[in-house]
């Protein structure tokens, strides 16, 4: 028989037990009570008039998942392995959900670091399925006592499953876009501030809240798909959310409905395009703030 070193033997099991677990029915989205502002609060309304199918399968999105993740809670189910998972997965969900109500209020500009944080968190609910160990190991050092600070250390755990968003060719446009679009980078700034200049005009729009039906139809794309991604990553770790036929079909055909909008051509889409110097660039299409207005194409 072979002898195993130490970094080949198995990871035992965590130590702890799950215990206490909470799961809402439902998630429900942002409601507009916390609005003060009469630009949000006129961008809430159009998203509700524009956006209704939308904003209604983000909710599905967020329903389906809480229905879901309940499954876990069964005793077959019920191990570390699956709060791992699940740990993970609320965040994203969390996070996809405050992204939606700022979308709808609009706060376009403030959506996208969330959208770069919920994709990297639902890039580590699928990694850990093949990467668990990691988090095993984390949970066998974390929680004990640090005698020199007379503390608990938990420590960081890092984990990055950065191979996850660089093979999904969705995943990775989404989370590239929404970064440079979050760092102080010129071009996207002045589609913030400035979404109607010219060559000849810059009309600055400072602290801007009104309703934009381009950055709506495009965020909202983004955050079905990332929420599609938990779902279907969710689905496939059947041992530890062991949903019945009749969860399984509404989630399949929720991810379809997904996949039609996401396919909708009429709406504000974004794609990577490559040029003749190797750069990779974007192309916005049908972007625009009211329906009524003459749709661009952009590239940043």
């Amino acid at each position: 028989m072979p002898h195993l070193s130490n970094d080949e033997l198995p990871i035992a099991h965590s130590p702890q037990r799950v215990s206490g677990m909470k799961v809402p029915d439902e998630l429900p989205l942002p409601t507009e009570s916390n609005l003060e502002i009469d630009t949000s609060k006129d961008a809430w309304r159009q998203t509700g008039f524009l956006m209704k199918k939308e904003w209604n399968l983000i909710q599905a999105s967020l329903n389906l998942s809480t229905a879901l993740v309940k499954t876990g809670y069964t005793p077959s189910a019920r191990s570390m392995i699956m709060a791992g998972y699940a740990s993970v997965w609320s965040r994203s969900l969390l996070t996809l959900s405050d992204a939606a109500g700022l979308v709808r209020g609009g706060s376009y500009q403030t959506v996208m670091p969330l959208i770069r944080q919920s994709i990297e968190l639902a890039a580590a609910h699928r990694g850990l399925t093949d990467e668990i160990d990691e988090w095993k190991r984390w949970t066998h050092e974390a929680f004990a006592g640090h005698a020199e600070t007379k503390s608990t250390e938990i420590g960081i755990g890092g984990y990055f499953a950065g191979s996850v968003i660089a093979e999904d060719p969705v995943m990775k446009i989404i989370y590239r876009a929404s970064s440079d679009f979050a760092r102080p980078n010129f071009g996207p700034t002045s589609l913030f501030v400035a979404n109607e200049a010219s060559h000849e005009k810059y009309p600055l729009h400072f602290a801007d809240r009104s309703f934009h039906l381009g950055w709506t139809q495009l965020l909202f794309g983004w955050i079905l798909s990332v929420s599609g991604l938990l779902l279907e990553t969710g689905l496939s770790q059947t041992q530890e959310f062991p949903a019945d036929n009749i969860l399984k079909a509404k989630i399949i055909q929720h991810l379809g409905d997904c996949t039609e909008v996401a396919l909708d051509e009429h709406q504000c889409r974004l794609k990577e395009w490559t040029d003749s110097d190797n750069r990779k660039r974007y192309i916005i299409s049908n972007f625009k703030r009211q329906s009524t207005d003459a749709a661009v194409r952009l590239l940043i």
